[in-house]
């Protein structure tokens, strides 16, 4: 826990990033078990079908997207950190706190990228899944046509 805190500020964003992610990822797999038991055909409204799974999907997406770059600017930010100790204590200096900096850097990174690579592996998932479920009903649907 100590770890994390080190990262410094932007570790909170990204906490809040992964505390959604994995929300959104567990809603997505409820959502899909109960939906996916039926062909899309056999819905009223598979319109709306496909809209449900979609829902949440974007903002998934989206912290792929803004984690890692988050990520950066905790690692921006933490080398600042440390030039500026270095700049400011240039004949004597500390290196453990130089060294604080750094690791805030280096664990804004790793978070940032961690939580953009796991929630990518779900959302490829989830397209995926989805992807199949409107290509059977396309085909399920040609199928009749061709009758």
């Amino acid at each position: 826990m100590q770890l994390i805190w080190q990262g410094g500020f932007f570790i909170i964003p990204l906490l809040l990033c992964s505390i959604i992610a994995v929300a959104i990822i567990i809603e997505r797999f409820l959502v899909y078990r109960s939906t996916l038991k039926e062909p899309l055909v056999s819905w009223e409204f598979p319109e709306s079908v496909v809209g449900k799974l979609r829902r949440h999907l974007p903002t998934l997406h989206t912290i792929i997207t803004i984690a890692p770059m988050l990520g950066l600017l905790g690692t921006v930010t933490g080398l600042m950190k440390s030039f500026y100790l270095l700049g400011n204590k240039a004949e004597f200096y500390n290196p453990q706190e130089i060294s604080l900096g750094i690791s805030e850097a280096l664990i804004t990174t790793a978070v940032g990228l961690i939580i953009a690579v796991l929630a990518t592996i779900f959302y490829n998932y989830f397209t995926a899944r989805l992807e199949e479920y409107v290509n059977a009903y396309n085909s399920a649907i040609q199928d009749r046509v061709g009758q």
